[in-house]
């Protein structure tokens, strides 16, 4: 029997709309000891990508961020040109924050 009323996944298509997007530049979520928060521009080249479930941010060959999906929280930019992923790092085992901004293209 068909269940209409089934909700979507949209985590699976969010991934999906990222996954091998070219980055216009990366930021990186800084609280200082005083509790200000800083977004630190750490590259203005890379790739965000969905690999194995996991999702990567890169810097050329280098990885800056590496969580599994199901572990990460991720959101899309109001303006619709960028994501916000969160969660504890596996190359740093720190819980971090970055911002990549997307570069343009025609769909």
């Amino acid at each position: 029997m068909l269940n209409i009323f089934k909700k979507k996944n949209k985590n699976a298509e969010l991934l999906r709309i990222f996954d091998g997007r070219t980055v216009k530049y990366i930021t990186k979520r800084r609280v200082d000891n005083e509790g200000n928060v800083n977004h630190d521009i750490i590259s203005k080249t890379g790739r965000i990508v969905l690999i194995d479930n996991e999702i990567r941010i890169i810097d050329g060959e280098n990885d800056i961020f590496r969580q599994n999906a199901d572990d990460t929280k991720y959101y899309t930019l109001l303006s619709g040109d960028g994501i916000t992923v969160e969660g504890k790092n596996k190359i740093t085992d720190i819980e971090e924050s970055y911002t990549v901004y997307f570069s343009y293209y025609r769909k």
